[in-house]
């Protein structure tokens, strides 16, 4: 499978402009399609608002939303290079619905592109990456909002622990680690286990049988499982990290699992997801 098809988030506030100049690159050098959706949010007036119900305001501010949106479409395309194709779409929802309508049109494409949003170290407000992870069956590529510059893919790391979630991961990173220079496997076991028993020997095998220069790494026993591959990531010079996102369902919606939320907290450099 390659990657040709990828979905983009914009949105109002253009906070995400941190993560197009990365998925430009990325299309770029996969050959790929862009589609950049934007999220154009309708706001309900409350239960207690009294008076007329505002309708006029509301389709004025809906309105506002989308030239918006138009004007940071045509900002990205103005530096976007000419072998990056791209098109634009409107997502229309009430607040509440938008990151719905966003996972389910995830759906539709390889992968989608979506930055860090910043205030996320002080809370879960990834609403748009949970959405597109949990709500798609598709790997969301998140840069981090203090990445600068094009996508770099020569040297990639891996997070396996051997799980389903992880193996997901890297089926859908499989395409780009194809690419790359260099690939870590890299795990965190007890470091008395036989090294044929680790988990992440079996599968720096089959990465090797498909040609990925790769190497299989284990890191000390580590509470704070992020920290340790941030850490790594930072020694090592990787250009993005691979792992595999976890969740639980509580109230029909899913809440990230702790190692999740503490990595989108705190990523210092691209990491391409999937659940």
């Amino acid at each position: 499978m390659s990657i040709k098809d990828l979905l983009v988030v914009l949105d109002v506030e253009d906070k995400q402009a941190p993560a197009h100049r990365f998925a430009l690159s990325l299309a770029q050098q996969t050959q790929a399609h862009l589609t950049f959706a934007g999220l154009a949010i309708q706001y309900v007036a409350p239960v207690s608002f009294g008076g007329e119900y505002p309708y006029d305001l509301m389709a004025q501010a809906m309105e506002q939303a989308r030239t918006t949106l138009e004007e940071n479409y045509a900002r990205v395309r103005a530096y976007a290079p000419e072998d990056a194709p791209s098109d634009f779409l409107v997502i229309e929802a009430v607040a509440g619905l938008a990151n719905a309508r966003l996972g389910e049109l995830a759906r539709h494409f390889d992968m989608t592109v979506i930055g860090q949003e910043e205030d996320s170290s002080t809370g879960d407000d990834n609403g748009f990456i949970v959405a597109a992870l949990f709500g798609s069956g598709r790997p969301v590529f998140v840069t981090p909002y203090i990445h600068q510059g094009p996508a770099k893919l020569d040297h990639a790391i891996v997070a396996w622990d051997g799980g389903l979630v992880a193996a997901r991961a890297l089926a859908a990173a499989m395409p780009l680690l194809e690419r790359a220079r260099h690939v870590e496997v890299v795990t965190i076991a007890p470091s008395d286990a036989p090294v044929d028993e680790l988990p992440g020997f079996n599968i720096t095998r089959h990465l090797a049988r498909h040609g990925v220069p790769v190497e299989l790494r284990q890191l000390a026993p580590a509470d704070d499982v992020p920290a340790a591959l941030l850490s790594h990531a930072a020694e090592t010079g990787a250009d993005y990290l691979v792992m595999g996102a976890y969740g639980h369902s509580r109230f029909r919606q899913f809440m990230l699992g702790g190692a999740t939320r503490d990595m989108l907290r705190s990523m210092t450099l691209p990491v391409l997801m999937a659940h």
